[in-house]
């Protein structure tokens, strides 16, 4: 299977999650929502396997500083799926923090940090402890297997008048259209979010304000945007036909031509004369209040 071979590129068998047959990417005409089929959801080994990898667990994200800005001092924060708690060290000393996390390595290192982490999910936490002025998930909604019942959680932690950040991979960015992107598709990433599935999701919970905010694209996404903006254009031209995954002779062709800087700097105006859209970086984040 294509998938396994891509993933087994990047140190990581998955081979226990994708039993050989195929799965489809779905759309939801009612909430927006794209999704797999089968699921196909990863668990904690599969995750042990991730951060082994130096790149998996990121201190420095966009939608952190972002994120920082909206919350104010002597603020309570929960923030769901918080890894070793890297987003704390963004916030003020004033601010009174919790994390929920379910790997045992990272909870091990937020708490040698002096951080109030707990291995819980949030659907426990939510009906056992204080509610919060902030509730915050960074990249973990698009790896759930059943998202409105996390998304129904983090909202029954807030207090009343609270504010609700949840950030994810941007499907009306360049990652929709990225081949070869496998840590965007199962058993990683078993859900795909828009802008309006975000929104559908905010107001199905009684949210009247819904803002999104998206990030730039970062410095070390521009050359996989750059050539994920290429290949759409080589596509509109009729030069290329678009795969999740595309392992094909003519693909590793084309990979060659688009490196030509000059080329590839005009099939990216190309692109974007086409959709302005594509121009946002990685993530999307959600704020909900």
């Amino acid at each position: 299977m294509d998938l396994i071979r891509s993933y087994k590129q990047k140190g990581i068998d998955v081979s226990a999650y994708l039993h050989g047959g195929s799965i489809t990417l779905c759309h939801c005409n009612h909430c927006e929502l794209g999704f797999f089929d089968p699921p196909c959801v990863g668990d904690g080994l599969f995750y042990e396997q991730l951060q082994t990898q130096d790149w998996y667990y990121q201190d420095d994200k966009p939608e952190y500083a972002h994120a920082a800005t909206l919350i104010r001092q002597d603020s309570s924060v929960l923030e769901v799926g918080c890894g070793k708690g890297a987003f704390r060290r963004w916030l003020p000393q004033s601010i009174r923090y919790t994390g929920l996390e379910f790997n045992d390595e990272a909870v091990h290192k937020a708490r040698a940090a002096g951080l109030d982490v707990r291995k819980q999910p949030v659907e426990e936490h939510a009906a056992a402890s204080p509610r919060y002025d902030i509730v915050c998930a960074f990249q973990v909604l698009e790896h759930v297997e059943h998202p409105k019942r996390f998304f129904h959680a983090c909202v029954q932690a807030l207090k009343p008048g609270g504010t609700l950040m949840i950030a994810v991979p941007a499907q009306d960015s360049f990652l929709a259209i990225a081949p070869n992107s496998p840590l965007n598709m199962p058993p990683h990433h078993v859900t795909r979010w828009t802008d309006r599935a975000l929104t559908n999701l905010a107001h199905s919970e009684g949210f009247e304000q819904a803002d999104i905010w998206h990030e730039p694209v970062a410095d070390f996404h521009k050359e996989w945007h750059a050539t994920t903006l290429a290949y759409h254009a080589l596509a509109r031209f009729g030069l290329y036909r678009p795969r999740l995954i595309d392992n094909s002779k003519r693909y590793r062709l084309l990979g060659r031509i688009v490196r030509i800087p000059a080329l590839r700097r005009y099939l990216v105006r190309a692109a974007l004369r086409t959709n302005p859209r594509l121009e946002v970086g990685h993530t999307v984040m959600l704020i909900a209040s």
